[in-house]
């Protein structure tokens, strides 16, 4: 095969599958990993891929955004998934962190079925609603400015009650993951809320459905992190799942309902 070929071949499989690895390619072009290097270089250069450790990504779209309202309605079941997979990693009793967003509405009807007592900070309003009926969850709602889009609170109050507390797990919901350009999102207003998780919390768990992955929004959460668990459906290929383990990144996909 010409290296044009190959090269042609190799963006093929990234339209399909958004993601390859080296080791990949050297086992199915029978080339070396030098040859590869050269043709993921050759292709960055072109403007076709983007080269991360261990393979490349296909180019980054940028998530456009979409109000609460319709996120809402969007991947349902994949959010549910992760929800489910997510749940796995608490334990009775836990103190922990819930971000807000479509995905942690999702979230908390699975905290309310499977737990008996555990306690709950969040600045979102659809959780707090959805838990507080549950006599054995404490809850605790960092008030501030309400953003009525997105059905929760802001501000310089809700971050300074924040401060003042510890969680041992959060679990966050952005609107992008990327191996180059990091977790991302487009409300700035809660990015702070969001960057203290990062810092008073023993574990971070980053909760996004598969269509989430190597796209990029507005505004830059963290870089990408081999402290965090993140989190996502089974859609999410093989070939993303493989080059995210190849970072040395904790990744977990819950069961998608047929």
């Amino acid at each position: 095969m010409f290296a044009k070929e190959r090269r042609d071949e190799i963006c093929l499989m990234l339209k399909k599958d958004h993601a390859v690895t080296a080791s990949k390619l050297v086992e199915r072009f029978g080339v070396s990993i030098e040859t590869i290097r050269k043709d993921l270089l050759m292709l960055e250069q072109a403007g076709r891929l983007v080269r991360v450790h261990g393979g490349a990504v296909a180019q980054n779209d940028m998530t456009p955004f979409f109000e609460l309202k319709q996120r809402n309605q969007m991947c349902v079941e994949e959010k549910r998934a992760l929800s489910l997979k997510a749940t796995e990693f608490i334990c009775e009793g836990d103190v922990i962190a819930v971000d807000t967003g479509s995905t942690a509405i999702l979230f908390a009807e699975a905290l309310k079925q499977r737990f008996r007592r555990l306690t709950v900070v969040t600045w979102s309003r659809d959780v707090v609603d959805i838990l507080c009926d549950h006599e054995d969850f404490e809850l605790i709602l960092c008030g501030g400015y309400y953003m009525r889009k997105e059905n929760a609170f802001c501000g310089a109050f809700a971050l300074d009650m924040l401060r003042n507390l510890y969680v041992q797990k959060t679990f966050l919901f952005p609107t992008a993951v990327s191996v180059e350009f990091g977790i991302c999102g487009y409300e700035s207003d809660l990015h702070q809320l969001q960057k203290q998780l990062l810092i008073s919390s023993d574990e971070i768990y980053i909760l996004a459905d598969s269509s989430k992955f190597e796209k990029r929004a507005l505004f830059k959460l963290s870089d990408i992190n081999d402290r965090y668990y993140y989190v996502t459906d089974s859609l999410l290929s093989a070939e993303m799942e493989n080059l995210y383990k190849e970072n040395h990144l904790k990744i977990f996909k819950g069961e998608n309902k047929k």
